[in-house]
């Protein structure tokens, strides 16, 4: 999985009287200048650590499926998800990071970049960069949970509707 982008409440607060902003790249015009500049903020806000830790999640959602279908101890099959798929993962990650990079620089002008890349650079921007992945986790969590919670409500609420208009459920 690719790591987030930044937030953006990332971005520093705007002057009253913002220059207007460039017309957005399009998709696939990166250049040697933006793809470094892009580079620079994925060193900057530290994405091959984010892409370790979501690889570190998945592995232990993996482990969990392993465990329940094979009836192994769960402590037995993280240490052959460890040992035999994590490899895998781990040794893609350049190909991770050069996608991300090369989205962000056909997103964004070489500026633009280089100013996110200072602003992470700085306490605050740092500091976001620690708390990320957590406010990612548990959104991506809640917002799956409260899906699945307002899927079930709606279809049991409109069971008749959806049925009287063709739908097999």
């Amino acid at each position: 999985p690719a790591p987030p982008a930044p937030p953006a409440a990332a971005n520093p607060p705007a002057a009253a009287n913002p220059p207007a902003a460039p017309a957005a790249p399009r998709a696939g015009t990166s250049t040697p200048e933006t793809l470094a500049a892009a580079q620079d903020l994925l060193r900057a806000t530290g994405a091959a650590a984010l892409a370790e830790t979501t690889m570190t999640q998945t592995s232990q959602q993996i482990t969990a499926a392993l465990a329940q279908s094979s009836g192994k101890p769960v402590a037995e099959v993280q240490q052959i998800v460890e040992d035999v798929l994590m490899p895998e993962f781990r040794a893609r990650i350049p190909e991770l990071m050069a996608f991300t990079a090369e989205l962000w620089a056909s997103q964004m002008t070489a500026p633009e970049l280089r100013e996110l890349a200072a602003f992470y650079q700085t306490p605050l921007g740092r500091r976001l960069t620690e708390v990320t992945p957590t406010v990612a986790t548990q959104s991506a969590l809640f917002g799956m949970r409260w899906g699945q919670e307002v899927g079930l409500s709606a279809l049991n609420k409109h069971r008749d509707t959806l049925r009287s208009r063709g739908l097999k459920i």
